[in-house]
């Protein structure tokens, strides 16, 4: 099983995310936005550092997707994503095409890619999609006192168009159910408590109790069923 969390930079999905992986007692799967990606720094750096870096940043996060399918895969047991990887195709990666930031030749390359990850047997829809909104003005309020020293100086604009897209995306997401909750009903920074009443809805949401047990099926077995 999969609990996917979701929104757009400043949402605090990494904090929710290593929250309800402790409390549930689930695996993690966090975001390669470390010291393991080399790219989200120069993306960052203006509009020329988007044009000359959108390509890479977004085909590392795809080759990082792939790696946490393999891990998912060999380790079994249930996992918290952080980030989905439709938000990185849809929402990312077709921001930076339809922005000018990557070429139509990059973006159908990018397209090939992304379709053969949906493909693998590992890319089932997470059980619920956990995604956290709130107005931009709010979103902005987070990054400027809490995001990376490149995002704190990223032009408010571009968030703005972020948080547009995010939104006409999440109003016709249909892979699964989702659970929508508004960042300002809670603060895990400030009051980490918060996270019983978030997870209280999580499980509400899940309508069973989270299988902290539960194996994923093998990949071979999930491949003969649908050539079945």
């Amino acid at each position: 099983m999969i609990l996917g969390v979701a929104g757009m930079v400043g949402s605090g999905k990494t904090t929710l995310s290593r929250a309800l992986a402790a409390r549930f007692g689930l695996q993690l799967a966090l975001e390669s936005v470390g010291d393991d990606n080399p790219w989200l720094e120069r993306f960052y750096d203006g509009p020329e550092g988007m044009r000359a870096f959108g390509l890479h940043l977004q085909l590392h996060f795809l080759a990082t997707r792939f790696a946490a399918m393999r891990r998912m895969i060999g380790t079994g047991g249930s996992w918290v994503l952080d980030r989905t990887w439709y938000e990185d195709a849809e929402v990312f990666a077709r921001g930076l095409f339809e922005q000018g930031y990557m070429s139509s030749d990059d973006w159908t390359l990018y397209q090939q890619l992304y379709a053969e990850l949906l493909h693998a047997p590992a890319a089932r829809p997470p059980r619920i999609l956990i995604y956290l909104h709130g107005p931009v003005d709010t979103i902005i309020a987070r990054i400027a006192t809490r995001g990376r020293p490149k995002e704190r100086d990223t032009d408010p604009a571009y968030w703005r168009e972020l948080h547009e897209r995010y939104e006409r995306w999440i109003g016709g997401f249909a892979h699964c159910p989702v659970l929508r909750l508004d960042v300002r009903d809670y603060d895990l920074v400030a009051d980490p408590a918060a996270i019983e009443d978030v997870a209280a809805r999580v499980s509400a949401a899940v309508g069973a109790p989270l299988p902290q047990t539960e194996l994923w099926p093998p990949a071979r077995r999930e491949a003969g069923r649908h050539a079945g």
